[in-house]
């Protein structure tokens, strides 16, 4: 979604029906974002979890300063921003898949199937995507 272009130049600051879609391991980086602030504020924010991983609220993410501008809805089951935008956790799997372990597996020669849909796996096997 996003590669470094300022968020103005992609036309992120005025889609406020734009989705940015994560692991939870990625947002909890996320200050190192550029733009990271903008970003937050310009769209609709799914944080997909993982079993193993610590659930903790926005303040230990964020900044306190910045974390209070959001508000959790429970009719939204998330934290919603200023400008309607929502910051929404959920939970994936009890798969411990990441895009790492698939990078590395692919890599290595080994399969992954069932671990990323069956056209994701044709596409990274006649692309040549990370293959040995």
């Amino acid at each position: 979604l996003y590669d470094g272009h300022p968020l103005q130049d992609i036309g992120l600051l005025n889609l406020r029906r734009a989705v940015a879609i994560m692991g939870q391991d990625a947002f909890q980086t996320i200050k190192a974002w550029k733009d990271w602030e903008r970003l937050l504020l310009a769209c609709h924010v799914i944080v997909m979890t993982r079993a193993g991983w610590k659930n903790e609220d926005l303040g230990s993410i964020l900044p306190p300063e910045y974390a209070g501008r959001f508000r959790y809805s429970r009719a939204r089951d998330g934290y919603q921003g200023p400008s309607g935008q929502t910051i929404y956790f959920r939970q994936v799997s009890f798969l411990e898949i990441s895009s790492s372990a698939i990078r590395n597996r692919l890599k290595a020669g080994k399969s992954v199937r069932y671990l990323v849909p069956e056209a994701v796996l044709t596409y990274l096997v006649r692309a040549g995507c990370y293959g040995p």
